[in-house]
């Protein structure tokens, strides 16, 4: 019993910290989806990305799990080019922590009426961040262990999902598989770091962690799915958050909505900046660092939420995908077989020759 339970730990404290990365201000507020998702017939591309969700996190968490990491899988799987692969992951975390930055910003404008001539929510944000993030994956897993429940309680309790907005098809069938496929790639692109250590944490004992994949997929599906019926019915796609207007801008339920929203950025931002965090630890002056990065994102979340969503994310999207891809290729599906046909990578200090002779 006692194992049980700390396998069900195990798989809720994973799905939590994949939902977190997946649901930000983007997610939340509406603008992230009804970027990637039609607004009628979108029931079957939601389904789509979720069954998508679950093959690219099992996928990350097995190969993170077999190749010691997101490091190790970066050397295995992409030899000379894994330091460049690793040069844009930390980029795209980068444009992600400062449309986090964007979207507390637009919480406080459009949530609570807070109209300030100098964006404190998002400084805020950033300072809370360099507070907590020095504690690594502790601090990722603890704010969305804390935060992701909340997030889906408000979903649940103030969403319905009628089958009216369920019926019609897209404009374009074809495009909208391209979106969707771009959508995920960017969401598993950015989330890698995460999934890959986590596996590497399991080793040996991944079968929790590949429930809390599936769960993760499920979880994130479901929201999507209230967010966009939300949206179809009462929001207005248009607007910087498209889903507060269904919930009621101004009112009591629409504060509340707004406290949701703040909830879902900073589970976003804590999964999006452990890569950055991780890549300046132990180095000299490590804590200049990160506020060197902390300042350099709030300078991008001045760019405004919509306009990272509308031309960054597609492009992350692309870099996700053949991420994804080459990962799938190199490690041959690992997530339908038992053995992993490449070795893990050695050190980065130990050469072949030196690892033959020992």
């Amino acid at each position: 019993m006692r194992g049980f339970l700390r396998s069900a730990a195990r798989a809720a404290r994973l799905c939590f910290a994949l939902v977190g990365t997946v649901i930000g201000a983007g997610f939340l507020s509406g603008a992230e989806l009804v970027r990637f998702f039609p607004q009628r017939g979108f029931f079957a591309l939601v389904c789509v990305s979720g069954l998508l969700y679950a093959l690219a996190f099992l996928l990350l968490y097995r190969c993170g799990a077999r190749y010691g990491g997101f490091g190790g899988t970066l050397s295995a799987l992409f030899g000379r080019a894994a330091g460049p692969v690793r040069a844009l992951l930390l980029a795209a975390s980068l444009v992600m922590c400062g449309s986090m930055l964007a979207g507390l910003n637009a919480a406080a404008e459009e949530g609570f009426g807070i109209c300030a001539s100098f964006p404190f929510a998002g400084l805020a944000g950033a300072a809370l961040l360099f507070a907590f993030s020095g504690r690594g994956m502790k601090a990722v897993y603890a704010v969305n262990a804390a935060l992701v429940p909340a997030v889906f309680a408000f979903l649940s309790a103030f969403c319905s999902l009628p089958p009216a907005p369920y019926t019609g098809e897209s404009g374009s069938a074809f495009g909208g598989l391209v979106l969707c496929l771009s959508y995920v790639g960017m969401n598993a692109f950015l989330a890698a770091p995460v999934i890959c250590d986590a596996g590497a944490a399991d080793a040996g004992q991944t079968s929790a962690g590949e429930a809390g994949c599936i769960a993760a997929a499920l979880l994130v599906t479901a929201g999507a799915c209230i967010v966009l019926t939300a949206v179809a019915e009462r929001g207005n796609a248009s607007a910087q958050m498209p889903f507060l207007p269904a919930v009621g801008a101004g009112t009591a339920a629409g504060k509340l909505f707004s406290a949701v929203c703040v909830c879902g950025i900073l589970t976003t931002l804590f999964s999006s900046f452990y890569p950055l965090q991780k890549a300046v630890s132990g180095k000299r002056r490590a804590a200049l660092r990160r506020a060197a990065l902390l300042a350099l994102a709030f300078a991008l979340s001045l760019g405004g939420l919509r306009l990272l969503v509308r031309f960054v994310y597609p492009a992350v999207g692309a870099a996700g995908v053949a991420f994804l891809a080459v990962c799938a290729a190199r490690s041959r599906l690992t997530i339908f077989s038992s053995e992993a046909p490449f070795p893990r990578a050695l050190p980065a200090r130990t050469s072949p020759r030196r690892a033959r002779r020992g």
